[in-house]
Order: structure tokens, then sequence, then C-alpha cells
């Protein structure tokens, strides 16, 4: 298994937010474009406006990161989650392990 190295703290908002939209991209989303698309739902569009509205509420860089370390942690997890390999017959995936 590979990982990816982040860059964890930004000093500014815009590095920030171009940190949030590289793990978006990680998803198949990416700036710009309204895909991935799901029926009527445009994940790249939604993401495009939670951000943009995220922006003019003027966070600071610190919360932006922490933004962007959340999707981090729930797209590696989800990762993790649904390998190929562990989705065969019988995989407990209803059984989570709690911290």
């Amino acid at each position: 298994m590979t990982t990816r190295e982040s860059k964890t703290i930004c000093s500014e908002p815009g590095q920030a937010w171009e940190m949030v939209w590289n793990e978006l991209r990680h998803a198949g989303i990416t700036k710009g474009y309204v895909g991935p698309v799901d029926g009527e739902f445009r994940w790249g569009e939604n993401a495009a406006v939670a951000i943009q509205r995220l922006q003019e509420s003027k966070l600071p860089s610190s919360d932006v990161n922490n933004i962007g370390l959340l999707l981090q942690a729930a797209l590696h997890g989800a990762e993790l989650f649904w390998r190929p390999e562990d989705l065969a017959v019988g995989s407990p995936k209803g059984e989570f392990v709690q911290s």
C-alpha cells in the first residue's frame, strides 16, 4: 500500500484551500468541473459551491487546514474500507474498529 504525503500546515488561506482541492482530486473532484456525476448529484459542482461559500466566510488558515485534514481522513478511510481485495464474499464490512 502506498501513502500520499500531504502538506498539513499552510500559513495562507489560499494555500490551505489548494490543499482541500488537492484532497478532493483524489476522489475525482477537480476545480472547474461538475463531475463526477451520480444521477442528479454533481459532486464537483457541489464542492465548488461549498468551498466558495466557506471562502466567503473568511475562515482562518488553521480552520481551513482542519477541513483539509478531515477530507484527507475521510478519503483515505474510504479507500481502506473499500479496497477491492477486502470486498470478497463474507467480508465483515459492518464491523468497525472503535478507538
